[in-house]
Order: C-alpha cells, then sequence, then structure tokens
C-alpha cells in the first residue's frame, strides 16, 4: 500500500515537472521579450511608488521630526553644562553672568532654548543689567519641589527692598545635571 502512494505520489511530482519542461520549451524568444518588457514595467512601477513614498511631504515632515527629536534626546543625553544640584546650577549661572559671558550662562538652560534665551541674555547685557540679575539672584529664596519627586524644584526670590520678584526653575536631565528651564 505505501508502494502504491508512493509511485503515486512520484508520478504526479514527474507530471508537473514535465508540464514546466514543455512550457519553458514552449517559451520562444518573442515570448521571453515580453515577459522581460513585463518584469521591467513592474520593476518601474515599484521604483516610481517607492519614489513616491518616499519624497512624500506628510512622510518627509515625519522623518524631520523623528530626527528632530531624535537629536534633541541625544543633546539633553550629552549635556554637561550645569551642577550636581539645583543651587550648584544657579551658582554657576550667578558667575557666569557677573563674568558677562552670556555665552555660557545661556548654556546653562535646556538644550532646545539656549538660543532664545541667548537672545534675551544679549538684550539684558545691552541694557546693561547683567550684573542686577545676578544680583538679584544672589539674594535669598524659598525652594520648592515642583513635582513632588525631587526632579523639578522652583527657586522664589523677593527683593524687598524693591518688591521684585524672580522666579527660576529647574529640572534634572538624562544626563545627571540640572538645568534651567525659565527664568
Amino acid at each position: 500500500m505505501l508502494g502504491h502512494r508512493m509511485s503515486h505520489w512520484t508520478s504526479d511530482v514527474l507530471y508537473v515537472l514535465r508540464s514546466v519542461g514543455i512550457l519553458l520549451f514552449m517559451f520562444n524568444q518573442t515570448s521571453k521579450k515580453m515577459a522581460l518588457w513585463f518584469l521591467g514595467i513592474i520593476g518601474v512601477g515599484v521604483v516610481v511608488w517607492l519614489g513616491a513614498l518616499y519624497l512624500n511631504p506628510e512622510e518627509q515632515a515625519k522623518r524631520d521630526a523623528l530626527k528632530y527629536f531624535e537629536d534633541l534626546q541625544a543633546q539633553y543625553e550629552s549635556d554637561t553644562y550645569g551642577g550636581a544640584t539645583p543651587e550648584e546650577t544657579l551658582q554657576l549661572f550667578i558667575t557666569a553672568l557677573e563674568a558677562g559671558d552670556i555665552e555660557l550662562a545661556s548654556k546653562y538652560f535646556l538644550p532646545d532654548e539656549q538660543g532664545k534665551k541667548l537672545e534675551f541674555l544679549e538684550n539684558v547685557k545691552k541694557a546693561e543689567n547683567l550684573k542686577l540679575l545676578a544680583s538679584e539672584l544672589s539674594g535669598s529664596y524659598t525652594k520648592k519641589d515642583f513635582t513632588g519627586d525631587g526632579s523639578s524644584f522652583v527657586f522664589y526670590f523677593l527683593n524687598s527692598k524693591t518688591g521684585t520678584e524672580l522666579q527660576v526653575s529647574f529640572s534634572n536631565m538624562p544626563s545627571g545635571v540640572w538645568k534651567i528651564t525659565d527664568l
């Protein structure tokens, strides 16, 4: 019985192979050219489709946004400007202000905010108020744990002579340094 099934299976395989061989033999030169043209057209269609997909403005915007956030994440992880505590970052910032080094002072802000903060500090410097800002930040302050988990703090400064209030927020970055998030 097993031999009978085996011979039946073998004859089916041989039939298929003979059929394929006959088809290949019947495929003359003209048919081969037509098949190559057909495959070529399909190939060109696939390339055009993939190109359109790649050049699609919506897809390009998605790729650009993803790259922006990957670059920003890398900046946050590799940023070393700042202190081990919010107080240390504040002192580094004040020291940079007192030295007139606004480029360095701007580096104590979040990476994606440094350009804006540099412009802000340039305006403060043009108005000759760097030392005043440093003085205001050197005064006494109240410290508040903003999130309750020790990852963000807000320092509240109050100048009793002028009544000026200043608020400085800090957050701990993935690199382990503290950055000024708002001033």
